[in-house]
């Protein structure tokens, strides 16, 4: 009886020593690793832990948190945008009051009149040509030349002849209107005072533009959409890359931890 009892102590004690043992051993070990790149939350690699299925929240796979980078390109975006309209409202107001200001609107006026003195000096001459015998001729045969044209047939060899002539007359008669305008000293005139007139509004529209870009408040509208712009890159690229490190994990976690892979966050 003492030998049975004594055997039964040393398993018991046996048991008690390798239970908790085996009891480990059902439970998987937590462990630590490290995420992907994470500039945004201080720098290195963000954290993550795995466990089994009875291991708590904090211990379950986690991806970080991309949030903040969508908002913040989505705040760069509106501000570049903003920024941008800004400086075209800033522009157009200034062209606005530039096109309405007394004097361009008197080189504007000037130019007006210019053209009209020239085109009344013009259809002078070319009514006083218009009585000239040699020049109505010339007319009529291209006007005739026009008529049998549109009669011939396409395939013939007459359309081209017809044609031909139509083109020689046309010239003549070209020729005559070019020398009587060339010849009139009120046509001359009034084309030096048109030249004169829009070369001047040209002028004043250049010079406008060169120097509007310099002044104070354009500049500074400038300079602040630029750097909105350059914000807005950064943002757009910090975001790219915050998406790219966060799929890496997600791929990373689901091989290594297949099935058990719980992500936190978004």
């Amino acid at each position: 009886m003492n030998r049975i009892l004594a055997a039964t102590v040393v398993l018991g004690t046996m048991a008690f020593g390798v239970g908790p043992a085996l009891a480990d051993m059902g439970q998987p070990e937590t462990s630590r690793h490290r995420g992907g790149f994470l500039p945004w939350q201080g720098g290195g690699f963000g954290e993550y832990g795995v466990s089994g299925p009875g291991a708590s929240q904090q211990q379950q796979p986690k991806v970080y948190d991309i949030a903040p980078a969508v908002a913040q390109a989505a705040f760069a975006v509106a501000q570049y945008d903003n920024r941008w309209i800004g400086l075209q409202v800033m522009l157009e107001r200034a062209r606005g009051d530039f096109f309405a200001s007394a004097d361009y609107l008197s080189a504007r006026k000037e130019v007006g009149e210019a053209q009209n003195a020239y085109d009344s000096a013009s259809d002078a001459v070319m009514a006083r040509l218009a009585n000239d015998q040699n020049y109505r001729k010339l007319v009529e045969q291209r006007t005739q030349e026009q008529i049998d044209l549109k009669s011939a047939d396409v395939d013939s060899g007459l359309r081209n002849v017809v044609a031909s002539e139509k083109l020689r007359y046309g010239a003549m008669a070209s020729r005559m209107e070019a020398y009587a305008l060339a010849s009139d000293s009120a046509v001359q005139d009034a084309k030096s005072r048109l030249v004169a007139a829009q070369e001047a509004l040209t002028v004043k529209e250049r010079q406008f533009e060169s120097q509007l870009f310099n002044r104070p408040e354009i500049a500074a509208a400038r300079q602040s959409m630029e750097m909105a712009r350059a914000n807005k890159a950064g943002a757009v690229g910090y975001l790219c890359g915050a998406e790219i490190t966060r799929a890496d994990q997600i791929d990373v976690n689901s091989q290594m931890y297949g099935g058990n892979t719980v992500i936190v966050g978004p």
